[in-house]
């Protein structure tokens, strides 16, 4: 492995320019700061974080704001278990985090958590939020401290001061959403669009995405239905209700972690002809629906791997107090009955 020291030899400079660039503080002429980063890319140099984070005797508290796990089919134990998993592994770097859960559907849950995590004793040196009840959240942010830095995870905030969102493309899963969708309707017929409240930014991408790729197709017409995630019987009557108004329905996209909610009322309540179904994660129960054929395609985004990568960002920014990327997009993997195999654990 490189040293620092076999790097300025080769670029003629003082071990301490190297240092600079590599932690980005202090002035470097252009030139050389561009001589240094190729050689630092040519010999693969890796810093050595390991001892960079043990040479101080400072721990650091990060702050976790999560939905309640066991919400929306137990999604959110998906990312938590991909964040404690960054936990153990930081544990040796002196990284320690408190986990402040909220109910998303109770903006007073939120508040309540909300504060808690930003005015703990002693105060969060980072926060991790899931900010899925996004117009609460957009009522909150505010009071984060101005040097509290703060990162997004699943979704987002428009012109929030976040120092990164780890995520997916919403509005591209969307399109590939309806992709798909097309692929398997094959010719007309109308689609059903589950509008699910209460409102959350990156669900609304996937609707907005799925609604411009159909925009250009004149042989398929979506209808909206809305659908409140508080109220699981609310998805029941809006299956019911869409086979009953629309006798040529052939599919029907859900664009969160609820729809096996859809597949098993479509299966009660069905029409007399296939009607696809597409939507998302990997919880226990799409999966199960995934099996029997009740939804056709899921379309997973890594949720375990957020979480994993989030805490990473966090730790390269408020320990390595090195710059990291505004946005992380995850992969958008489509998941059917032929390859969820390879998706289990």
């Amino acid at each position: 492995m490189a040293t620092l020291k076999e790097i300025a030899d080769q670029a003629k400079v003082s071990i301490g320019t190297v240092d600079r660039v590599i932690h980005r503080r202090g002035r470097v002429a252009t030139e050389t700061s561009r001589r240094i980063q190729k050689i630092i890319r040519d010999l693969d140099y890796k810093p050595n974080i390991l001892a960079r984070s043990l040479s101080s005797s400072k721990s650091y508290l990060f702050g976790v704001l999560l939905p309640l796990p066991e919400q929306d089919g137990f999604y959110w134990e998906l990312p938590l278990t991909g964040i404690k998993k960054a936990q153990e592994e930081l544990e040796i770097y002196k990284v320690k985090i408190n986990y402040f859960y909220y109910d998303k559907y109770s903006e007073t849950s939120l508040k309540k958590a909300f504060l808690s995590a930003i005015q703990h004793s002693p105060q969060p040196d980072g926060l991790l939020i899931a900010p899925v009840l996004s117009q609460a959240m957009e009522k909150l942010i505010h009071q984060i401290p101005e040097k509290l830095p703060y990162i997004f995870l699943d979704s987002y905030i428009p012109n929030s001061k976040c120092s990164a969102y780890i995520g997916e493309d919403s509005f591209q899963s969307g399109l590939l959403s309806a992709k798909l969708m097309n692929m398997l309707v094959k010719g007309s017929g109308t689609v059903a669009v589950m509008d699910v409240l209460p409102f959350d930014y990156h669900i609304q991408d996937r609707i907005q995405g799925f609604q411009s790729y159909f925009a250009q197709n004149g042989k398929i017409i979506l209808t909206m239905c809305q659908v409140d995630a508080r109220k699981p019987q609310s998805f029941v009557e809006a299956a019911k209700k869409v086979i009953q108004d629309h006798q040529n329905l052939v599919g029907i996209f859900i664009p969160t972690a609820c729809s096996f909610y859809i597949a098993e009322a479509m299966m009660s309540h069905g029409s007399n002809h296939k009607v696809f179904i597409i939507g998302y994660d990997l919880v226990k129960q799409n999966v199960a629906c995934l099996q029997k054929g009740m939804i056709d395609f899921l379309i997973s985004q890594r949720s375990e791997m957020q979480g994993y990568t989030s805490i990473y960002k966090l730790y390269k920014k408020v320990v390595l107090k090195e710059s990291i990327e505004s946005q992380v997009l995850m992969p958008l993997d489509i998941i059917t009955q032929e390859n969820l195999k390879y998706y289990q654990n």
